[in-house]
């Protein structure tokens, strides 16, 4: 970062706001972007320290035979991109010339993506059906615990959520009416400024209602919409009582998956399941029911049609719609 000096002037407030404008420097970029970048940057710094070179600013050799050294190791291509990107975010941010836009550069990073790909296997979607099986077999259970996660998989699936968007919800995010609630999420991958994003879920008609599940678990938890604590947290048991912890605390993505899965694998067997299933599962049901494209691709805040298309299995029943429209 410049120093105060390089300002020209002299007075006493400028080293506060050096120090704030460094903060402000760091917040171009979300905390989760921030801390992957920096984490790229020291690997990088303790990789040419060790060689005896300098890590900021960089030669651009450095860097090719650096990323070189990353893809003789068999790092993938995300690895070699975040090296890249890490090494370019520290140097545009301390106004230093950028080593990255050397063309040995750039184009290990393509052979990367050429040499360093690995297949990608996708988690395979849940269904409307499992869901149902599911909640038919809790229907009369008041455990808190099998409640809390009953509740997270249905608003995963109906509102297409990521996990980190349905663990940072809080209790005052949920507006509950007659016939529908509205989920507002604060935080969100595609939503870097933090405008908000409000998802409208319907009341259902089968043992799987949303709205009924989330009224049931609000219940047992205890909780109002009016709290601002987040609104799954942690389950204690002390003798015949199971609680939310009292602390503001949410669940962890740890917990949160190995809970999940295991309700899910009751019904789903061998399926090839992860966090994403749910928003995957949801955006396949919508798809393939015929439910207008621009408004599931709104209820699931995708920003492009090729981000949204990712996540949708189509029906063989769909699949097969093209060829029977070829009037032959």
């Amino acid at each position: 970062m410049c120093k105060v000096q390089d300002a020209g002037i002299s007075h006493n407030s400028f080293p506060y706001l050096a120090s704030r404008m460094a903060d402000f420097l760091l917040r171009s970029r979300s905390d989760s972007t921030v801390s992957k970048y920096f984490y790229s940057f020291k690997r990088w710094e303790k990789f040419i320290v060790s060689k005896g070179g300098c890590a900021l600013p960089a030669s651009p050799i450095h860097v090719a035979l650096y990323l070189t050294d990353l893809l003789d190791s068999g790092s993938s291509d995300s690895v070699i991109t975040s090296a890249l990107y890490g090494i370019k975010w520290v140097h545009k941010t301390c106004d230093l010339q950028d080593p990255t836009d050397n063309a040995f550069v750039l184009n290990l990073v393509e052979a990367a993506k050429r040499f360093a790909v690995k297949s990608v296997k996708k988690k395979q979607p849940v269904t409307a059906d499992m869901l149902k099986i599911l909640c038919a077999k809790y229907s009369t259970s008041t455990d808190l615990l099998v409640i809390r996660d009953l509740c997270m998989i249905l608003l995963s699936f109906c509102g297409f959520l990521r996990y980190d968007e349905i663990s940072s919800l809080r209790c005052n995010d949920v507006q509950i009416f007659d016939s529908y609630f509205i989920l507002k999420i604060t935080k969100s991958k595609t939503d870097q400024y933090r405008k908000g994003n409000e998802v409208p879920i319907s009341k259902g008609t089968t043992i799987a209602c949303p709205l009924r599940m989330v009224q049931r678990y609000l219940e047992l938890s205890k909780q109002t919409c009016s709290s601002n604590k987040y609104l799954f947290r942690p389950v204690f048991r002390s003798g015949h009582t199971c609680a939310l912890i009292h602390k503001d605390k949410f669940l962890s993505y740890t917990r949160a998956r190995e809970c999940i899965l295991g309700r899910l694998k009751e019904v789903a067997g061998d399926l090839d399941l992860g966090l994403h299933s749910m928003r995957a599962g949801g955006a396949t049901e919508a798809a393939n029911s015929g439910v207008n494209d621009r408004c599931w691709k709104r209820h699931g805040r995708w920003k492009s049609d090729r981000s949204k298309d990712g996540y949708v299995a189509d029906s063989m029943e769909c699949r097969l719609m093209v060829s029977r429209n070829l009037n032959l």
